[in-house]
């Protein structure tokens, strides 16, 4: 048994282990390919996304996917070799063209496996205000905004890739009738972002 000669062959070496591992592998039907392809698809990838309120109106931004999975979301993306919280604000200004926010705030950390049919994804997920118009760009094939209320309203009836849709109808229930806009809105923990990327 391969267990029995690592526990009673401390010193082995390392590749005696490994020409052994890669033979149990092979003889019971299953290549080494396989077998690090299902090691990869347990490990999660971690991403960033959020809600942006757009002030002074106090409208939420909504995109509409043009890449699988199809479907509305918030805008976010995967954390590259940078923070969660700057991938946030890179996401936003590459899928929204936004590059001034204020009042960040981490409302989740999201990660049930399943979540997302590409891979299994941790995702950070935080909320900001800003003054700028978003405009559709990258993955964002549309932006729409809606009111607090209208949005709701529609959600139950509205199709998001993901879970997005439970992330926001909770945000929206834990924000109630706070405006982001006019007010701090506890609904998170304020976030601090030591150094910004560069959105010029």
């Amino acid at each position: 048994m391969l267990k029995d000669l690592i526990v009673f062959s401390p010193l082995i070496p390392f590749k005696r282990i490994l020409f052994i591992f890669i033979s149990v592998v092979t003889l019971s039907g299953c290549s080494m390919q396989d077998a690090l392809h299902s090691a990869q698809k347990e490990r999660p990838v971690l991403t960033a996304a959020g809600v942006v309120h757009v002030c002074p109106d106090n409208k939420i931004a909504i995109i509409e996917r043009g890449k699988f999975p199809y479907g509305l979301a918030m805008f976010g993306g995967h954390v590259e070799y940078e923070s969660p919280q700057q991938a946030f604000v890179r996401e936003i200004a590459e899928e929204l063209n936004i590059t001034q926010i204020d009042s960040m705030q981490l409302i989740g950390i999201h990660g049930e496996p399943g979540r997302d049919p590409r891979q299994h994804s941790v995702e950070a997920t935080f909320s900001c205000t800003t003054s700028q118009i978003p405009v559709a760009g990258s993955d964002a094939k549309e932006v729409l905004l809606y009111s607090v209320d209208d949005l709701n309203r529609k959600i139950d009836k509205m199709i998001f890739a993901a879970d997005h849709k439970e992330i926001l109808k909770n945000y929206l229930k834990n924000l109630k009738s706070c405006n982001p806009c006019k007010t701090t809105c506890k609904v998170g923990i304020p976030q601090y972002i030591h150094s910004f990327p560069d959105m010029n």
